[in-house]
């Protein structure tokens, strides 16, 4: 195999590709889901059809405040807004949170790349079409955020006004609790998403790299190796994070607005994109890029891996 030299920036998409973000959400919503049912009396499909509505509305399954805009509680909230915080917004967002904790996981070998790669001098640089908000949080509860030099994402959602959240989540944001160790953090507009290359542009020119110093490495073929072969960039396709239960795309269909569905999975007749190399793990990447020497003076063997925080 051909290795890649020169490389100077890992430009790595997020979802799918250092994590299972569909193993990780389909149980999160559906744990929230029951406590919300318990809470509330509300049907399953009720819940989830009210929910739905608002995320198609923000283009997004994980708009955040989803439970203070979903049309379904609006006369609980009108009722008694501290009674519905406490039995109903609070139940659900711990019963997300467990299940988030249990199922939001590295893949194989991606806490040992990153590693490799930053010791090397190589800049590793998040490009999500996730809201930046979740991608940062997801990075930071992964314990990751300390490798990337720059995450682009998608534009968050805007956060409601302060007197129908939580007093302890405004004091949070107020303090910067919510904020990772990336260093730079980018919002690109909704119409920067993949398959645009726009942020992968942006990219270049912010980080003042030349497109054959780069390598993108992503599970899309329609999306991270369709904008990578676009601009003549090496590319890697993680096809391990294509690799998902049925029972599990179902459930993600049936939580999902149809639109962002759409936008994210292929639908037949699309023209595939051959990627440059395909890998069935993320430290595959190692044995293709041609690394250059350390980097920390001094030092003529790797540093230690420091070990993941649980």
């Amino acid at each position: 195999m051909r290795k890649l030299k020169g490389i100077r920036a890992v430009v790595t998409d997020a979802d799918n590709t250092l994590y299972s973000w569909i193993e990780y959400i389909v149980p999160s919503l559906e744990a929230m889901t029951d406590a919300l049912c318990r809470a509330t009396g509300f049907t399953r499909d009720a819940v989830v059809t009210s929910m739905k509505k608002v995320f198609s509305a923000y283009s997004t399954n994980e708009y955040a405040f989803v439970l203070q805009s979903a049309d379904i509680f609006e006369e609980m909230r009108r009722r008694d807004y501290r009674w519905f915080q406490e039995h109903v917004i609070n139940a659900a967002r711990f019963s997300f949170n467990r299940a988030r904790k249990t199922h939001l996981n590295l893949y194989p070998g991606v806490h040992k790349t990153l590693h490799v790669l930053c010791s090397h001098g190589i800049r590793v640089i998040g490009l999500s079409d996730a809201p930046s908000f979740s991608a940062e949080q997801r990075l930071k509860h992964l314990n990751v955020d300390k490798y990337l030099q720059a995450l682009y994402a998608l534009k968050s959602y805007p956060v409601p006004r302060e007197k129908s959240l939580d007093e302890a989540i405004v004091n949070r944001m107020k303090m910067g609790y919510y904020r990772s160790h990336i260093n730079k953090v980018v919002e690109l507009p909704l119409s920067f998403e993949k398959p645009s290359t726009l942020g992968l542009k942006k990219i270049l020119e912010d980080e003042h790299l030349r497109p054959e110093k780069v390598v993108v490495i992503g599970d899309s073929l329609k999306k991270d190796i369709r904008i990578a072969r676009d601009m003549g960039i090496a590319n890697v396709w993680a096809r391990y994070g294509t690799v998902v239960p049925k029972e599990l795309k179902e459930k993600l269909n049936y939580y999902s607005a149809p639109e962002i569905q759409r936008r994210n999975v292929a639908q037949p007749g699309e023209v595939p994109y051959e990627p440059m190399y395909t890998v069935d793990r993320f430290d595959q990447l190692l044995e293709i890029i041609d690394l250059p020497p350390w980097r920390i003076e001094g030092v003529t063997a790797p540093p230690p891996i420091p070990a993941p925080a649980h």
